[in-house]
């Protein structure tokens, strides 16, 4: 009787096993590259909502400063004894109208670049700027909001400063922005602090403070970022890319911005500009 034997089962050549485990692993690699694509796109998709949600809130103040010189130009020329705005008021009037329209038109600008990412290009136009002149503007063109919320300004600024080498209407957006949070969460009758300091021969910083609920520690470094949103701001209008805009303007002119908070007992946000030399 011959002895049975075993059927032998034969290997497939090494070299086929080894495009087999190339291919697994080619196709491994494509799934998860689609997966991260789907997601970016995903979140492209939620951040372009929050621009235009951000975009459509934060135009009520340019918006509403732009239709109030509008119309104070309107009853000043529009009235039976004739018009009652001198010269220089109307010159005032139209120069404050001009600013909030400029304002609007880096607004769009600004949202557009952050669609297409942070890393998008700001455009700046620095010149020597005196920032008295410039926090007095934007205090004027905030004073009903104050004023709606019956809050105090108190502000610190000498008379002595050196002017500053920066953009007039970018640095307009991070003061109006930062006095705009202030606003939002300094509690009615509360008190809102602006201040500047000639901190060194090469820089100024300008503080503004509120008396608000503050902000946890944890949270304070990644407020700066893209669309973040403290626990508080849920009932709160915006996605927090003001301060993240904010900051990439002041760094764009060499500048640090930065918060210090107290639990309770308010926020401080200071930034840094450098000195104009001659």
């Amino acid at each position: 009787m011959l002895p049975t034997q075993t059927p032998t089962t034969i290997a497939p050549p090494l070299s086929q096993s080894l495009n087999t485990a190339t291919e697994l692993l080619s196709l491994t690699e494509e799934i998860f590259r689609l997966k991260q694509e789907k997601a970016e796109l995903q979140a492209r998709l939620t951040f372009k909502d929050q621009l235009i949600a951000m975009l459509a809130h934060d135009l009520r103040n340019p918006l509403t400063a732009a239709s109030i010189a509008m119309e104070t130009l309107d009853r000043g020329f529009h009235t039976k004894e004739g018009s009652k705005l001198t010269p220089a008021l109307t010159t005032q009037v139209l120069r404050q109208g001009r600013s909030q329209l400029k304002a609007i038109d880096l607004m769009i600008m600004d949202m557009l670049q952050a669609s297409h990412g942070s890393q998008a290009e700001l455009q700046l136009a620095p010149q020597p700027l005196t920032l008295e002149k410039l926090c007095s503007e934007v205090l004027i063109t905030l004073k009903r909001r104050f004023e709606d919320k019956q809050l105090q300004i108190d502000t610190d600024i000498p008379s002595d400063l050196p002017q500053v080498y920066a953009d007039a209407e970018r640095i307009r957006q991070v003061i109006t922005n930062l006095l705009d949070n202030a606003i939002k969460y300094t509690p009615q009758a509360g008190t809102i602090g602006l201040s500047i300091l000639h901190r060194t021969t090469q820089k100024i910083q300008v503080t503004i403070c509120d008396n608000g609920s503050g902000i946890p520690e944890d949270k304070r470094k990644r407020i700066f970022e893209d669309s973040f949103r403290l626990q508080r701001d849920v009932d709160q209008d915006g996605y927090g890319i003001g301060l993240s805009l904010c900051q990439r303007i002041v760094r764009s002119h060499y500048g640090q911005i930065w918060v210090d908070s107290v639990l309770d007992q308010g926020s401080c946000f200071h930034f840094t500009l450098p000195v104009y030399r001659a």
